[in-house]
């Protein structure tokens, strides 16, 4: 039997949930069944774990607006091999879907899948006019373009369904499979942390989306009237030396510890008293998921559009204001004062943790890649 080539069009491929996500997808779907060329503008960070069952293919282009003709070619390229039973080109996040469409202009009998890893927020944060052009023609876009794919997914119900009203297409949501077993076991790995301290872990890429000022002003506030506390942030990005110089600038230096780059969080994760998520948007926040996992409490900005879902609207962890930081540093002052209001949260949690499992996420999107 023929195989099905999934052509999975990801522009710029490095650490964080997007990558988590298709590595648990293309781990575990059937290769017997399915070619899979993996095509981005960077090397892949999952190219040294995956490129044993993945062709990894780097496209040399600054912005992703210029791999079109290379993308179309490699599309081209598999079409005239003729020797698949269908050709699929899996697209990742609303530029990456744009570009893989104009790629296909002309080129019949290509299945397009669109996903969307952000929500429609993400176009409404810009920090100059260029940007916010940008922005707009995105928008404009998503408008012309959605509604041409065979099938547009959302990682989180209010993700689909604000996308969908947007586009005036159909969007199918899919969660992303951040409930992973394998975690617990990275998370055995052994770190030194001082058992005087309680911790709170942030681990997010440090741009202005993931909004770190926010945490930091919440724990700032905190940490005057909790002994013994301190902030760990796990990341990377343009961002760092801005949140270094506000940490300095807050006069918390000696209680936050900063990682760059660590490949394994999850001990740390997995040792910290609580676990926050600032974001201004997400698509649905994967490391709520895993923290909860690893049965670490966590408390969650109530950003569009995934953690509210995840915490089932506050019942599974505490939920707050997009950067209200005072609301933040009461919720962090309360878990501390009475660790077992979050504990009980973080239980009901974990009883809902099936919608993201990996073997059910490869299951749905084996069976549409096979029907589409």
């Amino acid at each position: 039997m023929k195989k099905i080539k999934l052509i999975v069009y990801h522009p710029y491929s490095r650490t964080g949930g997007a990558d988590n996500s298709l590595k648990r997808l293309i781990t575990n779907l059937n290769l017997k069944k399915f070619s899979i060329t993996f095509i981005s503008l960077n090397k892949s960070i999952l190219e040294t774990e995956l490129k044993n069952k993945v062709k990894f293919v780097k496209i040399k282009s600054y912005r992703a607006i210029y791999s079109i003709l290379k993308l179309r070619s490699i599309i081209q390229y598999y079409k005239k091999l003729n020797k698949f039973r269908k050709i699929i080109i899996f697209s990742n996040q609303n530029f990456g879907n744009i570009i893989s469409f104009i790629s296909l202009i002309g080129i019949k009998n290509i299945k397009k899948i669109f996903i969307d890893r952000n929500h429609l927020d993400e176009l409404s944060y810009s920090n100059n006019f260029i940007k916010k052009l940008k922005n707009n023609l995105i928008k404009i876009l998503i408008k012309i373009i959605y509604k041409h794919a065979d099938l547009v997914i959302g990682i989180s119900k209010k993700l689909s369904l604000d996308l969908s009203k947007f586009a005036n297409t159909k969007v199918k949501t899919i969660y992303s499979p951040a409930y992973d077993l394998d975690i617990i076991k990275r998370a055995t790995k052994k770190i030194y942390l001082k058992k005087k301290y309680k911790y709170i872990i942030n681990v997010s890429r440090f741009t202005p989306r993931k909004d770190h000022y926010t945490t930091l002003k919440g724990f700032a506030i905190a940490s005057k009237k909790i002994k013994n506390l301190k902030l760990i942030l796990i990341g990377y990005g343009p961002e760092y030396e801005k949140i270094k110089y506000f940490i300095k600038k807050l006069k918390i230096k000696e209680k936050v510890i900063i990682l760059k780059r660590t490949k394994n969080p999850y001990p740390y994760i997995k040792k910290s008293n609580l676990l926050v998520l600032s974001s201004k948007y997400e698509g649905m926040g994967n490391v709520l998921v895993e923290a909860i996992t690893l049965n670490t409490p966590v408390i969650s900005s109530n950003c569009n559009a995934g953690p509210s879902e995840i915490l089932s609207n506050g019942k599974g962890g505490d939920l707050f204001k997009v950067s209200n930081f005072k609301d933040l540093s009461k919720k962090i002052i309360i878990h501390f004062k009475n660790e077992n209001l979050l504990k009980k949260k973080l239980q009901f949690a974990k009883k809902k943790l099936f919608r993201f499992d990996i073997k059910k996420n490869a299951k749905i999107y084996s069976n549409i890649f096979e029907q589409i």
